[in-house]
Formats: C-alpha cells, structure tokens, sequence
C-alpha cells in the first residue's frame, strides 16, 4: 500500500513536519503493527509525504480482522480521515467535443478508446470510477459531465491547470499541437495529444515546464 499527502510549505525532514503536522501520523500510531516506510519529496511550494506500507504487515492483522484486505481497507478508511489518500495507479484520458451538432465525449484507457453520448454517459462514468484519475486538458471540459458524475472533480488531473502553475499560463490544446506537429482535428487525436502531455518536460511557446505525475494530489500548490 503507498499512500500519499501533500503539505503546504517545503519541509526538509519528517522530523520538521512531525513538529508542525504532528496529527498525519496517528494513523501508524494507532495500528502498531504496521512498519511505514516514509519519505518526502518538494514541488514548488508544497511537499508530498509518502508513506509506504508492506502488505505482509497486514498479515499481523488476521485474526483480528477477517483477511489481509479488510484489515487493509479498515486502515485505509482510517488514514483517510487523517488528509492520507492511496496513490493513484491508473488513469483514463478524456475530452469532448461537438460533432455533427451532438456533443461527443472520449474516454481513452490504456490503447482502447470509447465514445459517449449523451444517453450512455453512465456507461462512461462506471468507466471512469474505476480509474484512480481522469486527466483532462481543461477544466471547462468537467462541466460536461459533474451533473452525472459530481465527483470527478475530486480525481480530475488538469494539465492545463499544472501547465498555468509552472509557467504563469497555459496556451490552447491547438497551440501545444502545433509547436509538437500534432494533428488534433478528430476527438480521438485529441485524446492521444493528450496523454502525450504527461511525458515530461512540456514543450510551451514560451519555454519548457515539468507537470508533476498524474498521481499527485488534486488539489496542487
């Protein structure tokens, strides 16, 4: 199990944000028998606690729990109370846009690709529950679907937002084509445009900017 916070501040060690977040850690506290592993890392403004558990210290916990994976899923539920998450291992790629006067929406997973419209977008969002985030080049594109799926702004990796953070602004999904040679005409180009986006760095007209993994925590520096 890896799980992940995000502190406002740069801290140099876990002892400095013991002293000052003290609270993050009651979670291991409470449950002895697990062995964290924790380490830090720095972006920008922020630092991102890490903390990384063997499953095997879970099997200290049968007995008292059923199987390994409620007694997972018990400390789960209690380290998210404490601002923990897990870390994200999966993503999907969406976008949307109009065609032939009937707005269509694209949801790329791995190397399948799937169109939606507007009386199977339960389909898309089963889809996109299953996924640890949904990346997205703009948030304009969310209010698309918070009327069926109110929670994806709670997973939503914006690139465009990441994009703004690093380098002051963010141009358009056609401007970033262009300086690449990226065709984006049809949906599903634009859905592989951009899944390109998170191979570091981001090429701008304007420079170069990092974006952190698709797994950071939503809600950024």
């Amino acid at each position: 199990m890896l799980l992940q916070t995000l502190l406002k501040g740069t801290f140099s060690s876990l002892e400095e944000i013991k002293a000052k977040a003290g609270e993050l850690f009651k979670p291991f506290q409470e449950w002895e028998e697990l062995s964290p592993s924790l380490s830090l890392e720095v972006y920008d403004e922020c630092t991102l606690l890490l903390a990384r558990i063997d499953d095997k210290d879970f099997e200290r916990l049968v007995g008292i729990f059923q199987d390994v994976q409620e007694a997972m899923g018990a400390f789960l539920s209690l380290a998210l109370e404490y601002g923990w998450e897990e870390v994200p291992k999966s993503y999907c790629i969406y976008h949307a846009q109009e065609e032939g006067g009937k707005l269509i929406a694209g949801v790329k997973v791995g190397d399948q690709i799937s169109f939606y419209e507007q009386r199977n977008l339960e389909d898309m969002v089963r889809l996109m529950a299953q996924m640890g985030r949904v990346v997205v080049y703009s948030s304009d594109l969310l209010t698309f679907i918070k009327d069926v799926y109110p929670e994806v702004d709670k997973k939503a990796f914006v690139i465009a937002r990441q994009i703004a953070k690093g380098a002051g602004r963010a141009p358009s999904l056609e401007e970033l084509a262009k300086i690449y040679g990226a065709r984006v005409q049809t949906l599903e180009e634009k859905l592989r445009f951009i899944e390109r986006l998170l191979e570091n760095p981001v090429r701008l007209p304007y420079g170069e900017v990092n974006l952190p993994p698709f797994s950071f925590p939503v809600e950024g520096c």
